[in-house]
């Protein structure tokens, strides 16, 4: 059976009660709950089993079900966690059929009712490693952003070592930092606990095992007291890099002027084997090359782009009439690298996502919302030409309901055309007779129709007003 590891951690871990599980950032109280989400990739129904463990590395809950086509969990709700509040760890789950697998982290304020939302992809066999690579960590820079590494063990009792890099390649003094990992069951390392690391620093870091593969998350904050979290992101580590990376869905004030993002990557050769690294910049409009760049990384790049030199050449390259930029970020190197995305809205929408490095024929995600769960909740993906051919890619968009969740909503398809990248927004994309009234609730897959197409994306999730961070964003599983 494939395993898919759901290492769902956070500030405080997997809390599954809110009127249990609180948690101190500075004069206010903030309650951590999760969700989760699994989607069959298989021909048949799938049997799920899940093992939920402590922080100890205990065995304190199971379940099993079926997932057919995906099924979605709350934590304050799911019935294997009753008598464990306030429940703080992680989750294992073993399925007869492939599965895809997200994580969504919810945590409000309790003084102030503000909410903090971010997502994550759970874990495979083919994601998870004995070296594991984040190409973003922060402890107090510009005094606000700061970082958490989540480690769980898909195996035995195991040790890591957490190397810290400077931005300049050097690696921080007083590193690699050891922690004691126990079977099945996460640790969390705040970067501001870190006594190595300088207030205000950014940088990159690995972490290494002496034993079993691991799963790494690392949730990124902005704000604290008073605010809790005016921003909440989340990516996942890395296992292996690739000589080409992309961005798909990348900004300068982009559309309604408000969306902006930044990126990261990361040399996997270390400070000893810098990597000479080629941005290539493309118009999401007709697919056209706006800008592109080469520069030597010995270990991380991170870049703002409103603020970088040629923020204001894809701007004009746009043309967009509004001083704005939408597009994406090709990456070539002749080091293999990683990289990762931050997309911000506003003041408070936040999220990340993790660079592409590889495609298929079709990429799913878990998640299709439209006008859902009362909040509204609604998702836009991104579809990214993986090969970066500039030719035109037929997609036939699949879309199946949670008749279970939407008892009025149906299957639908729907056949597009794009160039490079495009974005589809769910509440205007799926036919109105697929919905449920104007919900909708269920998991999308994206097929390539064109032969030979290489195709993957992302997938942004808005869950609510703007004025608290409700905006989330997850990767594609490319089948």
């Amino acid at each position: 059976m494939k395993r898919i590891v759901v290492s769902v951690i956070m500030v405080l871990g997997l809390l599954a009660f809110a009127s249990a599980a609180l948690a101190q950032i500075g004069s206010d109280t903030v309650v951590h709950n999760t969700s989760w989400t699994f989607q069959n990739l298989g021909a048949s129904a799938a049997s799920v089993h899940v093992d939920l463990y402590d922080t100890g590395g205990n065995l304190i809950a199971t379940d099993d079900f079926t997932v057919d086509p995906s099924a979605a969990f709350w934590a304050p709700d799911y019935a294997p966690l009753d008598g464990h509040e306030p429940f703080d760890g992680g989750l294992v789950a073993s399925s007869s059929q492939p599965l895809a697998s997200i994580a969504n982290q919810v945590a409000q304020n309790n003084t102030t009712g503000k909410l903090g939302n971010a997502t994550y992809m759970g874990f495979t066999a083919d994601t998870v490693g004995t070296t594991m690579y984040l190409p973003t960590v922060m402890k107090s820079f510009a005094n606000i952003y700061w970082t958490e590494i989540s480690v769980q063990s898909t195996g035995g009792d195991l040790n890591i070592a957490v190397h810290y890099y400077n931005s300049d390649g050097t690696e921080v003094p007083g590193s690699p930092v050891n922690y004691a990992v126990p079977a099945g069951s996460p640790i969390r390392i705040a970067q501001e606990d870190e006594t190595i690391l300088p207030a205000g620093w950014i940088g990159s870091a690995t972490v290494v095992s002496d034993g079993d593969p691991v799963a790494v998350v690392v949730n990124e904050f902005y704000g604290t007291s008073g605010n809790m979290y005016n921003q909440f992101y989340s990516y996942e580590g890395f296992a292996a890099g690739a000589t080409t990376v992309i961005i798909p869905a990348a900004f300068i004030n982009g559309y309604d002027g408000t969306y902006n993002a930044s990126f990261s990557v990361q040399n996997l050769n270390g400070p000893g084997d810098p990597a000479n690294v080629h941005y290539w910049f493309y118009e999401q409009a007709n697919g056209a090359l706006a800008y592109d760049f080469t520069y030597t990384v010995a270990t991380a790049d991170a870049r703002w782009l409103p603020t970088e030199s040629y923020a204001q050449t894809l701007m004009d390259f746009y043309a967009s009439g509004d001083n704005s930029w939408v597009g994406s970020i090709v990456i070539t190197s002749d080091n293999p690298i990683v990289g990762m995305a931050n997309e911000l809205a506003g003041g408070y929408w936040a999220a990340s996502y993790t660079g592409i490095m590889e495609g298929s024929d079709m990429v799913c995600f878990p998640v299709a919302l439209a006008d859902a769960y009362g909040l509204p909740a609604n998702t836009a993906f991104s579809v990214v030409d993986v090969n970066n051919t500039a030719s035109p890619i037929d997609i036939t968009v699949h879309y199946y309901a949670d008749t279970v969740a939407c008892p009025g909503c149906s299957d639908a398809d729907v056949n597009e055309t794009f160039t490079t990248v495009a974005s589809y927004y769910q509440p205007l994309h799926i036919p109105a007779g697929a919905m449920s009234g104007t919900t909708y609730i269920g998991s999308v897959c994206v097929e390539a129709t064109t032969p030979g197409a290489v195709i993957n994306g992302v997938m942004n999730e808005v869950l609510g007003g703007a004025s608290q961070d409700n905006f989330t964003a997850f990767n594609g599983f490319a089948q």
